[in-house]
């Protein structure tokens, strides 16, 4: 039997992330574009979601799950997967083929923006699963991030889960997250930073459920 744990953690201060992390250089144009965001960061975590298992993981810190990593073993091999789960919220995702109805996760790089025009079109999404899912973004993949909106009461906002995946190993590390508590998008990567938005280093050290509608805590 698979195990379900839950992650929540509390936001932490600006003061404590100056010595862990440093502004990207190239955050610059996204981060003037966005002084005035109000994000929420989880802080390093490093949760190591063992196989046969899923992480049933808290962005904002209320009653309810927002997203499910799953490390599972199957048939074919390793299998790693993500689900928004409430309504309506997406993962930034694809379909390998029009029509197919199979969506995968996209791996993001640090700086892409996620809102409304990006998230979609799936809440589900494959990440990693070796030969079985050719078009897996997540095999090898490195401080890379997911993207997704997800319902909080009667708000929806936007958030990224930066991830480190090894299917052949069978390991899925969470390094940490963040979202944009305003309903605004952001980017991947970002994080408070006196008077504008950060955007973490890469590389940085110490770094289906049933769908229904999220009701307020």
């Amino acid at each position: 039997m698979s195990e379900i744990r839950s992650a929540v953690a509390a936001p932490v201060a600006v003061s404590s992330l100056r010595s862990a992390y440093a502004v990207a250089a190239g955050a610059a144009a996204a981060a003037g574009a966005a002084a005035n965001a109000s994000i929420v960061y989880s802080g390093a975590q490093d949760i190591s979601i063992n196989q046969f298992s899923s992480l049933n993981l808290n962005l904002d810190g209320d009653a309810y799950g927002d997203v499910t990593l799953k490390n599972y073993v199957f048939g074919s091999g390793n299998y790693m997967g993500a689900t928004v789960n409430f309504f309506p919220g997406k993962l930034v995702s694809f379909f390998a083929s029009a029509g197919s109805g199979y969506s995968y996760a996209s791996a993001l790089s640090a700086g892409f923006s996620i809102d409304a025009s990006s998230v979609g079109p799936s809440f589900f999404g494959s990440m990693a699963y070796g030969s079985a899912n050719p078009s897996a973004q997540f095999n090898n993949a490195s401080n890379a991030y997911l993207g997704l909106s997800f319902a909080s009461g009667a708000n929806v906002y936007y958030g990224w889960v930066r991830v480190s995946v090894n299917q052949a190993a069978g390991s899925f590390i969470v390094h940490d997250w963040a979202y944009e508590n305003s309903g605004a998008g952001i980017v991947a990567g970002a994080i408070p930073a006196p008077g504008a938005l950060g955007l973490l280093a890469v590389g940085a050290p110490g770094l289906g459920l049933l769908r229904g509608r999220k009701r307020s805590a």
